[in-house]
């Protein structure tokens, strides 16, 4: 029981000094990534009344009903996680994939995915409730739609904020052509030789 509880206390101490680590705007980012993944999983979408044999049921986003979006959902917030939480995995994404301009950036990018992908159940449970009272979306599926909203706001006011900041620093980068320089450095030699024998 006692190393039970110490190997809790030092994972737990790793976590808050791993946390301290983070600026203002990153922690904020995850407390709000914690209440959105707690609210996609542990609460329903779906509430469909009235079926006779039962008075109503709820379908969550973890369901075989949503089996798409859901992998579109979680493959996106796992990145995100990844992306705030690990310096690892954010200088594995630098190293291969060569982006390291700005945080903000990806963090917009990822939760439009979530966002539309959320919006497209929303909606087209909203449609369907034009036909019938008896699908809806829940409350806590409207809550998770004004979450995805502050999230999206957040993230593009600190890409703006970002532009503006290194709007000066922007360096324009020219692509040559390898070929072009090998033949450039192969007529140099040449000439190269043909003065050393004129001398």
């Amino acid at each position: 029981m006692n190393r039970g509880n110490h190997k809790i206390q030092r994972f737990i101490s790793k976590l808050i000094h791993k946390f301290d680590r983070y600026g203002k705007n990153q922690r904020l980012f995850i407390i709000y990534l914690i209440i959105l993944i707690f609210f996609l999983v542990f609460f329903p979408i779906v509430s469909i009344s009235s079926l006779g044999w039962l008075e109503w049921y709820s379908v969550r986003l973890i369901s075989w009903s949503y089996f798409k979006t859901m992998l579109i959902i979680f493959i996106s917030l796992v990145a995100l996680v990844w992306w705030n939480s690990s310096f690892r995995f954010k200088n594995f994404v630098i190293t291969y994939l060569w982006f390291k301009e700005n945080n903000s950036l990806v963090n917009f990018g990822l939760l439009w995915v979530i966002t539309t992908s959320f919006f497209g159940i929303t909606d087209t449970v909203n449609v369907i409730s034009n036909a019938t009272s008896r699908i809806n979306v829940t409350w806590s599926a409207k809550f998770v739609q004004v979450l995805l909203l502050i999230g999206l706001i957040f993230t593009l006011v600190s890409v703006v904020k970002w532009a503006k900041k290194n709007w000066g620093k922007a360096k324009i980068v020219n692509i040559v052509d390898e070929s072009i320089i090998k033949e450039n450095q192969n007529k140099r030699t040449f000439k190269w030789l043909f003065e050393e024998e004129k001398e």
